[in-house]
């Protein structure tokens, strides 16, 4: 080619307007939700003296039976498979724009993590998914015998109880496998095996295939997706996050919502299976005045005196959405309200979420248009900037479908309204036989 059309060649390409892809309004959206509760979020803690900040790292314990001893390079593993899930937590809040957030890990002198060896009285066998509390029961006291209080701390309990074959390949366990908390406290039982390794989550070698005694003949990166997302996701609950599914924009987006079942899909998108697993914006927000993320302890044991004052409903998109309109007041300030829109059945498996953030005066508008099933409930929840969260709140917000996806709701009963009634409001621990909460087993 002669050089004077290279050179105009090369003009042309410099020169060439660059075409600019358009704005995701999604993200527009959310980004502009963020930026407005984290004003909130920095007024309140800068007020009345300054933030109050402490570090809350995450205490674990790893439980084993009388008669047993913790599965080999425990502290390895963990320590990988913590760091992973603690760099997930961050990299999901980064992108939902509130900064690379996360969770803080105690590690030993030799950088593995600090993990307190908690011993049953009875052989390993004699425990099972109904053992939770007493597990717990000892992990507090031999902790406290170790020199750690971690009463009103998050506790996280690895238990040592599974069986595995390396000749036949099976595995088995009966282990608690479930969590419940709030932002003051909180506790996670999981399980350990020696299996478990996320160092192992793009294994797709179909000649190192386990069988499960739960899912049947499975690669070791799909055993590292349900059971390592299966810590990550009860952790989620210990931190005080409830269940809830991705809405179908965001799934288009992101993937599975973690708190739905997006433990199974943990990692998957390492072995080109799915888009793999997300925090959605409603949580990613919650957790945002976690003191364990923030940092910020700042009247986290107070409860706020709080409730809405105005709770409208009207209908929108030809009579398929509800915009909620309201206004609330309190003493401590409410920088997010979540809607969480839950068909019946199931529980809140199947809970998708809407948000909004409070103006100055207390207002907000919320438009909820990912209702599903026949019937079901709206709930809302108020949260405020010391991380206390009205998760029990009941306002009778009862909805309807018809065939062609009308929806019909009850008018909000702001007489139900609990204010600054009871102790914390946690995210209950569920009982299962099984090691995945229900959501997790039905794929909802």
């Amino acid at each position: 080619m002669p050089q004077s059309i290279s050179l105009i060649l090369s003009l042309l390409f410099v020169l060439a307007p660059t075409v600019q892809a358009e704005p995701d309004p999604l993200v527009v959206q959310q980004q502009e939700i963020v930026a407005q509760a984290q004003k909130v979020l920095e007024a309140w803690r800068q007020a009345d003296g300054g933030d109050k900040t402490a570090e809350r790292p995450l205490i674990f314990a790893l439980f084993t039976g009388s008669d047993t001893e913790p599965a080999p390079n425990y502290r390895e593993r963990l320590t990988r498979t913590m760091k992973h899930i603690q760099e997930f937590y961050a990299r999901e809040m980064q992108r939902n724009g509130l900064g690379p957030l996360t969770f803080k890990l105690e590690l030993d002198k030799d950088k593995l993590l600090k993990i307190y060896i908690v011993r049953g009285d009875r052989p390993n066998n004699t425990y099972s998914g109904k053992s939770g509390q007493e597990i717990r029961a000892l992990a507090l006291k031999q902790l406290k015998e170790q020199g750690v209080d971690a009463h009103g701390q998050t506790l996280v309990i690895f238990c040592n109880l599974t069986k595995w074959d390396p000749k036949t390949r099976k595995m088995s366990h009966h282990s608690p496998y479930y969590a419940g908390g709030s932002h003051q406290q909180g506790t996670a039982w999981q399980l350990d095996s020696i299996l478990l390794d996320v160092a192992e989550i793009g294994n797709t070698n179909a000649d190192e295939k386990i069988h499960d005694g739960q899912y049947g003949h499975i690669t070791l990166g799909k055993y590292q997706s349900i059971f390592v997302g299966g810590v990550c996701h009860e952790l989620g609950h210990a931190l005080g996050l409830p269940h809830n599914k991705q809405r179908p924009d965001e799934q288009k987006r992101w993937g599975t919502a973690l708190m739905g079942s997006g433990n199974r899909t943990y990692g998957e998108e390492v072995r080109n299976e799915s888009k793999g697993s997300f925090l959605t914006l409603a949580h990613a927000l919650k957790l945002a005045s976690h003191p364990g993320f923030s940092g910020s302890v700042k009247d986290m044991r107070r409860a706020p005196k709080s409730r809405y004052a105005e709770l409208s409903t009207v209908a929108i998109e030809e009579g398929k959405g509800v915009r909620v309109t309201g206004r609330v007041e309190s003493d401590i300030p409410v920088y997010a309200v979540l809607a969480y829109l839950d068909p019946e059945g199931g529980s809140d498996y199947n809970a998708t979420t809407h948000v909004a953030v409070p103006d100055k005066n207390g207002g907000f508008t919320i438009d909820c248009t990912s209702f599903a099933g026949k019937s079901g409930r709206l709930r809302l929840v108020r949260v405020h900037a010391n991380g206390w969260a009205h998760f029990k709140e009941d306002l009778g917000m009862d909805y309807t479908r018809d065939a062609q996806g009308v929806v019909k709701i009850d008018a909000p009963d702001l007489s139900k309204q609990r204010g600054d009634a009871g102790g914390p409001h946690e995210v209950s621990a569920t009982q299962d036989a099984d090691p995945l909460c229900e959501c997790c087993k039905k794929g909802s």
